[in-house]
């Protein structure tokens, strides 16, 4: 998952005063952002919760600063074909399957 400490492939800022204005003013149920790298949370985060924000930082090593647009784009996407911009955000959706993944599998 990441790396080695020497060369952190994400860093985890957990910033427990977000908590309120976060979920605010970004969800009711906000836990973490990821901005390339960079995942920040109100609180430490569990296996699964992590795995689903590692996705995120694959998402932006994979498209660059053009993630925030696709990312934005699959939401527009999701509310266009009637569903939830956020549940049924393709991007959202990899990430869960994410957490999936490693919910199902046994801790070593």
């Amino acid at each position: 998952m990441a790396g080695s400490t020497a060369n952190p492939r994400h860093r985890l800022i957990v910033l427990p005063w977000l908590r309120i204005p976060a979920q605010r003013l970004i969800l009711p149920n906000w836990l973490a952002i990821t901005l390339g790298p960079l995942i920040i949370s109100w609180r430490p985060l569990d296996r699964v919760e992590l795995a689903h924000e590692l996705a995120h930082v694959a998402q932006w090593r994979r498209h660059g600063l053009r993630y925030p647009l696709l990312y934005w784009q699959a939401s527009e996407q999701a509310k266009a074909a009637g569903l939830d911009r956020y549940r049924d955000n393709a991007f959202e959706v990899e990430a869960r399957a994410a957490e999936e993944s490693v919910r199902e599998s046994p801790i070593a």
